[in-house]
């Protein structure tokens, strides 16, 4: 079970809070200034604080800023709950190094989230063992971005070095963070998105080394999302078949409804060109760890087209390959993107950057999976605040549907992946949304 402090003088606050998330099966331990909070962190070492700013005594600032400047509690996760709403407070918090920043009001609701997020980070780090960073290994045998955030979490300063084929990619952390990011292969630099897809390979990091070009300021999540942007302004260029070689390729009348229907909506909406007056179209792909995102994607990317396609990690057709990506080019001007989501907690602020703004969401569900249960609910929960007017089909993997939030009976598809049927039919009840 793990351990929360609430640091704030409103005897009042810190009551309700710790009323709630033990309501949540957290054990929860309380402070009125940051005095009493490093007293009882010396005795106790939780795993995450929330805390107020203005306290008497030694404030919310002081406070955090005292425990990342100890080896023995710099990681703790720490949260700010204050009344300050101010940039430069926001700031401030995030120079002496917060995990998070709420102001008050704030519902319980939104707190809990916040909390679980960072312990279910916590908890997935917690799985990859600490003697194993610095040894090479396998990518096979250990997901890139849960990496990363065990690195984080850990505060590590060095560089994870990443190798797929002739592709190469290094990550710099200083003190956790992300400083620089440099993925080559030999025909041309490529974005840090792609990096994260590699599924095979192998991994080594090296503590301590550091880039000599200026750090990166900017989060993960808004590197990612930054990169992806970029792979879809400026992929490599595609040949796009004629109309005579298009009707040749059997890509079934199902798949040729669909294009006809996604063609239609770009012409229709206003979505954002960029280069060369191209549309791009992005449809998400959402689901836990072993869901079949990868697998989806890709055979969505060949039901739809015969011609090309283009995903993270993969430089032939194969289908036993995985991917995080997959490219469609409908036309001469309109691209589709099919982009992996994780639907861990501890992946919410790559929800907040991917959700708003795209056509449409798959999920994938397997009831089988009991702690998978969890992730989904708060993750569709997140999407009607993220993005309420997202429309989202589900596929449940051969079981009864289950009571999700924002979603209908209409909303669900039961069925195999390997089922062009049900991948297509899915696609197709998204794209109806579309005229709601």
């Amino acid at each position: 079970m793990a351990k929360i402090l609430v640091v704030d003088d409103e005897a009042h606050l810190r009551r309700v809070v710790s009323l709630y998330l033990r309501a949540r099966n957290y054990e929860l331990d309380t402070a009125e200034n940051g005095v009493e909070a490093i007293h009882k962190v010396a005795i106790d070492r939780p795993d995450l604080i929330i805390a107020d700013i203005g306290m008497p005594g030694m404030d919310g600032f002081e406070l955090c800023s005292r425990l990342r400047r100890d080896v023995a509690t710099k990681t703790i996760p720490f949260i700010f709950l204050t009344a300050k709403d101010q940039d430069t407070d926001r700031i401030k918090a995030r120079k002496v190094g917060s995990d998070d920043y709420l102001t008050k009001p704030c519902p319980l609701e939104q707190l809990a989230d916040r909390v679980d997020t960072i312990i279910d980070r916590i908890e997935q780090a917690k799985k990859i063992p600490l003697d194993r960073i610095g040894l090479s290994g396998q990518l096979e045998e250990v997901d890139v971005l849960d990496m990363i955030q065990t690195l984080e979490l850990s505060q590590k300063t060095g560089a994870l070095v990443l190798s797929h084929g002739e592709r190469t990619g290094t990550l710099y952390f200083r003190d956790g963070v992300i400083v620089e990011a440099d993925i080559r292969s030999p025909k041309r630099q490529e974005p840090l998105f792609v990096l994260l897809g590699w599924k095979a390979g192998r991994y080594l990091f090296l503590p301590d080394a550091l880039p000599e070009r200026m750090p990166i300021t900017a989060s993960l999540a808004n590197l990612l999302f930054e990169d992806l942007r970029k792979l879809e302004q400026h992929h490599e260029p595609v040949t796009v078949p004629g109309d005579a070689e298009r009707a040749s390729v059997p890509v079934g009348n199902a798949a040729v409804h669909v294009i006809a229907r996604l063609e239609a909506i770009a012409r229709s909406r206003a979505f954002p060109a960029f280069a060369g007056d191209q549309q791009v179209l992005r449809v998400l792909v959402a689901g836990t760890t072993g869901s079949g995102k990868s697998e989806l994607i890709q055979s969505l990317v060949h039901d739809l087209s015969a011609s090309r396609w283009a995903a993270t990690g993969v430089e032939d057709r194969r289908h036993e390959h995985r991917t995080d990506f997959g490219l469609v080019r409908l036309s001469a001007d309109i691209v589709l993107h099919f982009v992996s989501v994780r639907a861990e907690k501890r992946f919410r602020s790559l929800w907040e950057q991917c959700l708003p703004n795209a056509l449409g969401m798959i999920v994938l569900i397997s009831p089988d999976v009991q702690e998978d249960a969890g992730h989904m609910q708060t993750f569709l929960k997140a999407r009607q605040t993220l993005a309420p007017a997202l429309p989202v089909h589900a596929i449940v993997i051969q079981s009864a549907p289950p009571v999700l939030p924002g979603l209908t009976p209409s909303d669900y598809s039961v069925g195999s992946l390997d089922d062009r049927t049900v991948r297509l039919a899915a696609l197709e009840r998204l794209l109806e949304r579309q005229r709601d």
